[in-house]
């Protein structure tokens, strides 16, 4: 009995420390996270504002954007008095300008306004002028073509090995093969991208279309392996009771088996998406890293994608650069949790149908 009850006694101060350290885990792991969320936002939420000068008198301090507001002309501050007017970093400017800010700051004619550049304007070589709106055309364009590519690929490919294809040894050797690519570092998908699509075939980068293809490629392993398990999850009551009925096996697919897996289907879609949103080694492989200045009319046209403009300002010297690095991390977080979120409501939505 006393064994019993010292054994017993053991086994509850095991469970309470397992416990205690998943917690701590947890724990560890907010805390990390809200580190590094904060520092970002900290970083990059001022890129959303711009330092504005309402004056004639100091043609240095400005630069040749300007707008209109209540009969007042206000003009783009440079990035040095940007930085100065919003966080005091001065190492670029002289006694004498520090001076005529602070006598702007006493006179009213300096101010901070939202910077709606940062949306509509792309990049640009000064960090008061740059913004994402190429990059985010790029990305949309990008993304467009890999959905086309490896949505329909991915997904009937799942749907011939699960429901058609004979179990022999060259389905296995295909399957095994499917489920390590999709383990594969995507830069070998840039490089794979690069021999294929602009050596082989001869085009254009950096482009949407070669980008879109390389990070299909990419996607493709994913998009097999996630619709593969939603299948799974099928019943095979289900597929029984209706050949029982007199259906054809391509009945029962389209009928009864892709409407119940299809959650599980569009899930595994929408979040190889975001994760090929977000990629950028494969991208800076087949060429994107080039300086584009103007948004992508077409798929073929030169273009950029968000990381990879987060990727070419992080590089740059100016302070200005800096704070429009973290405040396109924040946009593509957003985005990405968008994308997920769509994920969860599509899953949720088609469960309760």
């Amino acid at each position: 009995m006393i064994a019993s009850l010292s054994s017993l006694r053991k086994r509850r101060l095991k469970e309470r420390l397992f416990r205690g350290a998943g917690l701590l885990s947890i724990l560890l792991a907010l805390f990390f996270l809200g580190g590094i969320l904060g520092n970002i936002i900290y970083k990059g939420v001022p890129a959303f504002f711009r330092t504005e000068i309402s004056s004639k008198l100091y043609p240095d301090l400005l630069n040749a954007h300007a707008r209109y507001t209540a009969d007042r002309l206000w003009i783009v501050a440079s990035d040095d008095v940007d930085m100065y007017y919003k966080k005091g970093y001065a190492d670029n400017l002289s006694p004498l300008k520090i001076q005529e800010i602070n006598t702007l700051k006493e006179g009213e004619q300096i101010r901070l306004a939202f910077n709606e550049g940062f949306f509509t304007h792309s990049d640009s070589r000064e960090p008061e002028l740059a913004g994402i709106w190429g990059g985010l055309v790029g990305s949309c364009l990008t993304l467009f073509v890999t959905f086309m590519t490896a949505f329909p690929l991915g997904v009937g490919t799942a749907l011939y090995l699960e429901e058609f294809a004979p179990k022999n040894q060259l389905t296995h050797w295909i399957e095994a093969n499917i489920n390590n690519l999709a383990a594969v570092p995507s830069i070998l998908f840039g490089l794979l991208g690069l021999v294929l699509f602009i050596h082989f075939l001869s085009l254009p980068r950096p482009s949407a279309l070669v980008a879109g293809l390389t990070l299909g490629l990419m996607s493709l392993p994913v998009i097999v392996v996630a619709t593969r398990a939603a299948l799974l999850s099928v019943p095979q009551t289900l597929k029984e009771a209706a050949l029982g009925l007199g259906a054809t096996p391509l009945q029962v697919l389209f009928h009864h088996v892709v409407p119940t897996a299809l959650p599980g289907i569009m899930t595994g879609v929408i979040l190889s998406l975001a994760r090929a949103l977000g990629e950028t080694a494969p991208l800076l492989i087949i060429g994107m890293v080039a300086f584009i200045a103007t948004p992508p009319s077409h798929f073929l046209s030169p273009a950029t994608v968000l990381p990879v403009q987060i990727f070419n300002w992080s590089r740059s010297p100016e302070m200005g650069f800096i704070e429009n690095t973290s405040g396109a991390i924040l946009v593509l977080l957003v985005v990405l949790a968008l994308l997920n979120g769509v994920a969860v409501f599509i899953r949720r939505r088609f469960e309760r149908e």
